[in-house]
């Protein structure tokens, strides 16, 4: 039966949101229109992936807190300046002899530490909510908690390694950093070459927090071995190292309130923003930029990979849009063979047919298979006319939408 038309009147309180085409072209067409539309229209459900990941990962918090008063508190104790009750020091600053850098280590030794052991329950709030903020990027359903606990199913054990390796890594720089600042305090000969180590390790640190920043959305992206998630990673950080850097800052900008002196208000807001939207900000920012590099470099030499997923995004093809989503619904990647060929015709029944005849139907539908299968691989990914497609789709929406099969009674005359 064919498919029935609907009335004017039902066209008109429909709309054209009920065409798929219509719903594409709604969808944003580049990657800033994206995320500010993801940002302003799912208030809600970031607030819930904040809070979710804020309870994983609330223990750093408590560990930067914890070094901060390691180091107030050794830092009182330490003979800096005292006097002699007459205004003038007993002995010379020590902050020359490197006492406040050594400090800086020691606590950071301890804190280092701590974060390693800390990682295994780490891992459980960033695996969640970058594999939520991926289904959100995509303009997939999503639904909070079910898809963090998914995520945290499928991808544990990538973000846990990378988190463990990044924690090393990041270690060593910043321990590396604090020693040469110990020594540049000493001034000693070699404090230019101190310096350099100094400036070295910093540009070594940052390409470490990018290149686990790319693992971790790599993870929930593609099947890799975990060498290669390293290796891409490390690439992908290197390639686009300035344009890296400013999507991690932008994305770290809610946090930057935590470092302001200029009122104890400020900084009340920023504890407030990391509890309730800051990290959410932090995961769309990095999630939509690593899609839009994915998609850049990555996308086209993986099989199975969709480009452009989450936007509305016009081919690089002459031909419209529409058109080839049309043909791409219709007939997929597969060439066309052209109706004009006779090479091959499919068998007819008769008004009283038997057995035999449907079988003979059979065949000739099966040798018309592949031959058209034959074509499509002799001539690649060629297509029809734009005429044909539209006729052909246009027929497609008028079809049956369940043609009824032959009676297996034969038919009087």
């Amino acid at each position: 039966m064919a498919k029935k038309k609907k009335g004017i009147f039902t066209r008109l309180v429909e709309g054209p949101e009920r065409s798929e085409d219509y719903a594409r072209k709604t969808l944003p067409s580049n990657r800033w229109q994206l995320g500010w539309e993801l940002f302003s229209t799912n208030t809600l459900k970031l607030l819930k992936i904040n809070l979710l990941v804020f309870l994983f990962i609330f223990p750093l918090f408590l560990l930067l807190y914890f070094r901060f008063a390691m180091i107030q508190s050794s830092a009182m104790g330490a003979d800096f300046s005292q006097n002699l009750g007459i205004g003038y020091p007993a002995i010379p600053s020590t902050a020359l002899l490197g006492v406040p850098e050594n400090i800086t280590f020691s606590a950071n030794v301890t804190f280092f530490i701590l974060l390693f052991i800390c990682s295994f329950l780490f891992s459980v709030g960033i695996a969640g909510g970058f594999y939520v903020m991926r289904n959100l990027v995509w303009t997939e359903g999503v639904f909070v908690t079910a898809d963090f606990w998914q995520g945290v199913k499928k991808n544990y054990l990538i973000a846990l390694r990378a988190t463990l390796l990044f924690v090393f890594f990041f270690a060593i720089t910043v321990l590396t950093i604090d020693l040469c600042n110990v020594q540049i305090a000493l001034k000693t000969n070699l404090t230019w070459l101190f310096t350099i180590i100094k400036i070295l390790s910093y540009v070594i640190m940052v390409v470490v927090i990018i290149t686990y920043l790319y693992m971790l959305t790599m993870g929930v992206t593609y099947k890799h071995t975990f060498f290669g998630f390293i290796q891409n990673s490390f690439l992908l950080a290197i390639g686009f190292l300035p344009i890296n850097a400013f999507f991690a800052l932008l994305g770290l900008l809610p946090f930057g309130l935590l470092f302001t002196e200029i009122s104890s208000i400020f900084f009340a807001l920023g504890l407030v923003l990391i509890v309730f939207m800051a990290i959410s900000i932090f995961l769309l920012v990095w999630t939509n930029y690593s899609q839009w590099v994915f998609d850049q470099v990555i996308n086209d030499n993986v099989k199975g990979a969709k480009k452009y997923r989450g936007i509305y995004k016009k081919t690089a093809s002459s031909e419209p849009e529409e058109f080839v989503y049309k043909k791409k619904k219709l007939f997929g990647d597969k060439a066309i063979k052209p109706i004009t060929d006779t090479e091959i015709e499919i068998a007819t029944l008769p008004e009283s047919y038997s057995r035999a005849d449907l079988l003979r139907l059979e065949e000739s539908k099966k040798l018309m298979m592949e031959d058209s299968d034959r074509y499509a691989e002799e001539h690649g990914k060629e297509v029809s006319d734009k005429e044909d497609i539209d006729q052909i789709m246009k027929d497609f929406e008028e079809s049956e939408v369940a043609p009824e099969k032959p009676s297996n009674k034969k038919s009087k005359k």
